[in-house]
């Protein structure tokens, strides 16, 4: 059944979350990235349940939860890049970009947005849009960056309808999955997500 944008409800939070939030919020990220393109390991997103609480405690930490009929539809989790060492560490490798070394010399100033998910039968109705909308409200934060996987065409077309600019890409020696990090000045992108030239959403 796609979703009503209209009888969505969203929930912001900071420090902590209610405990009964992370099975479902996880249960969600599980779904969303074990299916193509992304097929990560489910065991290992699962520990989404106890790693997120700990980032979300962080003091920029942030999470955004969208619901309808009592049920989670997606998600939005943030947090500073001053915060973020092993994306300090990704940054670090694509510092010859303007945008990046501004960042790294001032993490403060940059917000990372470390997940964004979509449960897979209410995407196409904004959802994405509206928990990233709500998760960057009120934030102090100058640039926003986004990391996606190159195979995920759809999510990156997302992106880059939203303004959003690719800066750099990068590889980890592990990793069979090159990923792409876009950025945008967080204002414009705030912008962008009311704009109703970018109201569908593929995500």
């Amino acid at each position: 059944m796609p979703t009503d944008a209209s009888l969505m409800t969203c929930s912001t939070y900071e420090g902590s979350a209610p405990t009964q939030t992370w099975p479902e919020v996880t249960a969600l990220f599980v779904a969303a990235f074990a299916a193509e393109p992304y097929e990560e390991d489910p065991q290992e997103l699962a520990l989404f349940e106890g790693w997120g609480p700990t980032q979300l405690a962080q003091p920029s930490g942030r999470l955004t939860v969208t619901e309808q009929d009592g049920h989670v539809v997606g998600f939005a989790f943030v947090h500073s890049l001053a915060e973020d060492e092993p994306w300090q560490a990704i940054l670090t490798t694509m510092s010859g970009h303007p945008t990046v070394a501004g960042a790294l010399s001032r993490p403060e100033t940059a917000l990372i947005v470390h997940e964004l998910a979509v449960r897979q039968m209410s995407r196409g109705q904004g959802v994405a849009r509206t928990c990233l909308r709500e998760v960057l409200r009120g934030r102090d934060e100058t640039r926003v960056f986004i990391g996606v996987y190159d195979s995920a065409a759809d999510a990156v077309a997302m992106y880059e309808r939203w303004g959003l600019v690719k800066v750099g890409a990068f590889r980890g020696a592990d990793s069979d999955a090159t990923l792409l990090v876009l950025a945008l000045p967080a204002e414009d992108l705030r912008t962008r997500l009311c704009s109703p030239s970018t109201a569908v959403d593929d995500r």
